[in-house]
C-alpha cells in the first residue's frame, strides 16, 4: 500500500462514525460522560454556580464485572505433544492477562485486536502475542461475504520524540513501519535495526479481530449508556441541590425578557426594580429526598437489568444468601455470557490458527485441534448439599457423592487409600485365641 493511501485510510477512519463511537465508549469507560462534561464546561465559562460534575463509572462496572466472570479462567486443551508446546507459548506471553485485556476490549468496544509475530533468529525464535488498542487500529477488510480482516494500519505515539507518530502497515505478506515527523506531511520508512519492510509468508493477516456482539458494530453494553447518562444527571443534580444556599426563587413584579427566562433558575437576585413594582413571594423548588432516591435506584436497576450483569452490591437485599440463591441470580448473566462467548470464540480460534501455522514453521510440530473452555467462577453449594444428604439413608454413597458435584471414581479411590490395611493372618490368630 502506498504511503498516501495509508494516510488517506487513517484520515477516513478517524473521521468515521465508527471511530467516534469508539471514543464515545472510551469516555464512558473512563467515567467522563461527554454530555455532562460539556454542560459543566458551559456553566463554568458563564461562571454559574453551583456547578458540580459527578460522572459515574457504571459502564466500566458492568464491562469489568462481565469480563471478570467470563475471562478469568480460560482453558486450552489439545493433543499431549501439541498442548505442551502451545501452553509454553501461551504462558510465556502471560496469556491470562492477554485474555482479560482482549475480553475487556471486546465487551467495551465490540472489537479487540491481537498481533501474533515472531522475534529472534533462526537459532532462537519466540512466538509473541501483543494486544493492540482498538482506537489505534484502522482495519482493512477483504471484499468477501464474511468481511474477513485483510490487514491493518496501526497508528500510535512513539516513546521517543523523533516522530510525531508511528504507523505500521501489516497484512499476510508484509510488515512495514513508518514514521511521521511533526513538520512533514509524508511517511518515511524507519531504519532502526527492524527489517523494514519485513516479508511475511502467512496464510492470513497475523492481526486477528475479536468481536463480542452478533449484530452490528455496537458494544454489547451500548443499550445501557442512556441509563448511565440519566444516572449521572440525577446524581449531579443532587450534588448541585445540596450546594444551594436557598432553594427558592424570589418572584418580583417585573416582566422578564425571553433571554432572561432561559436562565431564571440561576438567578440569585433581580436588579433594577422600582419600589412600586415589588410584589414579593417565594416559589419553592423542593424535591423530595425519597423521590431522588427512587429515581437513582430505578436507574441502577435498569442498568443491571438490561446489561444482564448482577448487582452484587445489592444482591439479596444485602443479606447473607445461599449459594443456590446466588446461582439463581446468576442465571440471566450466565445466559448472556454464553451468547457473547460464541462470537468471541471465533476470534480466539483464529488466534490459535495463526499460532499453529507459526508453531509448524518454527518448531516443525504439526498443529492439532484445540478446545477452548471458559470456566466461570460461580458460587458453590457443596456444603448445603452435604448437610441435606447426611440424613438420607435410601441413597447410595456413589449417588450422594455425584449429587455433591464430585467425581465418584476419584473419591472412591481416595476412600480406599484412607482405609487402613488389615493383616489377615494376625486377624485370624486373634480370632483363634478368643475361641
Amino acid at each position: 500500500m502506498e504511503t498516501k493511501e495509508i494516510l488517506d485510510r487513517i484520515q477516513e477512519h478517524e473521521s468515521s462514525a465508527l471511530y467516534q463511537q469508539l471514543e464515545y465508549y472510551k469516555s464512558y469507560y473512563q467515567a467522563q460522560n461527554p454530555e455532562l462534561m460539556e454542560r459543566w464546561r458551559d456553566r463554568n465559562r458563564r461562571d454559574k454556580t453551583p456547578n458540580w460534575k459527578v460522572p459515574t463509572p457504571y459502564f466500566s462496572t458492568v464491562v469489568d464485572t462481565m469480563a471478570g466472570y467470563m475471562f478469568s479462567n480460560v482453558k486450552y486443551s489439545a493433543d499431549k505433544v501439541y498442548q505442551d508446546t502451545l501452553l509454553d507459548i501461551l504462558e510465556a506471553n502471560n496469556i491470562e492477562v492477554k485474555d482479560m485485556r482482549a475480553g475487556t476490549f471486546a465487551l467495551a468496544y465490540n472489537r479487540a485486536y491481537e498481533l501474533i509475530y515472531t522475534v529472534g533468529d533462526e537459532n532462537s525464535t519466540e512466538i509473541k502475542i501483543a494486544s493492540l488498542d482498538p482506537l489505534q487500529v484502522t482495519p482493512i477488510y477483504a471484499d468477501t461475504i464474511d468481511e474477513s480482516l485483510k490487514g491493518i494500519i496501526w497508528k500510535r505515539k512513539p516513546r521517543s520524540k523523533a516522530y510525531k507518530y508511528l504507523v505500521d502497515y501489516i497484512d499476510a505478506e508484509v510488515w512495514e513501519r513508518y514514521g511521521k515527523q511533526a513538520n512533514s506531511d509524508r511517511l518515511e520508512l524507519i531504519e532502526d535495526g527492524f527489517e523494514n519492510p519485513r516479508k511475511l509468508y502467512l496464510p492470513k493477516c497475523p492481526v486477528r479481530e475479536i468481536r463480542a456482539e452478533l449484530i452490528g458494530d455496537q458494544s454489547p453494553f451500548h443499550v445501557v449508556l442512556h441509563y448511565i447518562a440519566a444516572l449521572d444527571w440525577a446524581i449531579t443534580g443532587n450534588s448541585n441541590e445540596m450546594d444551594r444556599i436557598v432553594d427558592a426563587l424570589l418572584l418580583l413584579g417585573r416582566t422578564l425578557k425571553d433571554e432572561d427566562l432561559k436562565h431564571a433558575d440561576e438567578f440569585k437576585a433581580l436588579m433594577g426594580i422600582e419600589k412600586d413594582e415589588l410584589t414579593p413571594q417565594y416559589i419553592t423548588k423542593d424535591l423530595s429526598p425519597e423521590f431522588r432516591k427512587y429515581v437513582t435506584e430505578l436507574l441502577v436497576n435498569e442498568i443491571h437489568k438490561h446489561s444482564h450483569v448482577v448487582d452484587w452490591y445489592n444482591v439479596m437485599g444485602g443479606t447473607d444468601a445461599s449459594a443456590k440463591a446466588l446461582q439463581t441470580r446468576l442465571f440471566d448473566m450466565d445466559m448472556y455470557s454464553n451468547r457473547l462467548e460464541k462470537i468471541y470464540k471465533k476470534g480466539i480460534y483464529e488466534r490459535l490458527e495463526v499460532i499453529g501455522f507459526l508453531v509448524k514453521a518454527v518448531y516443525g510440530i504439526q498443529p492439532q485441534p484445540v478446545e477452548v473452555r471458559f470456566e466461570r467462577t460461580t458460587p458453590t453449594d457443596v456444603e448445603d448439599k452435604i448437610n441435606m444428604l447426611k440424613g438420607v439413608d435410601w441413597l447410595s454413597t456413589q449417588t450422594k457423592v455425584e449429587m455433591s458435584g464430585r467425581d465418584w471414581g476419584i473419591e472412591k479411590e481416595r476412600l480406599e487409600e484412607d482405609t487402613p490395611d488389615i493383616d489377615l493372618d494376625a486377624y485370624m490368630r486373634g480370632a483363634s485365641d478368643s475361641e
